[in-house]
């Protein structure tokens, strides 16, 4: 069990690395602001800016987001909010597939997007 969690934490942290340095691959125009941006309800993964200078929060999840993703994207974005930022905030969710649940709630959710990464491993012999 610890080797499976070591495994996500290591592929939510390169898939957090990775967007940072592509976020124009999530949506053209993103700005990075900054990666483990700090809140009153805890550390955003990447925060950036969008082309009308609305900010977006990126919550990234290994594997399949439950609800309780939800929860933190919104906690993120309601501290923004509360520190000052008069912008528009809204949120995009990246995991591999989400709960049911995830996918329902966030039809009621104008401002969270649901992005579904996909991992492919290409082997190619040398010798």
């Amino acid at each position: 069990e610890k080797v499976v969690t070591e495994f996500a934490i290591s592929i939510e942290k390169d898939l957090q690395n990775y967007l940072s340095n592509m976020l124009s691959e999530l949506e053209p125009g993103l700005i990075l602001v900054g990666t483990e941006y700090g809140t009153d309800a805890g550390f955003i993964d990447i925060l950036c800016k969008d082309q009308k200078g609305d900010y977006v929060v990126i919550e990234t999840k290994a594997g399949k987001a439950k609800d309780a993703a939800l929860g933190q994207i919104l906690g993120y974005m309601g501290a923004l909010a509360e520190n000052g930022i008069k912008e528009k905030i809204r949120g995009i969710l990246v995991a591999s597939d989400f709960d049911n649940r995830v996918y329902l709630a966030s039809k009621a959710l104008q401002n969270i997007t649901l992005t579904k990464y996909n991992l492919s491993f290409k082997f190619n012999r040398v010798t």
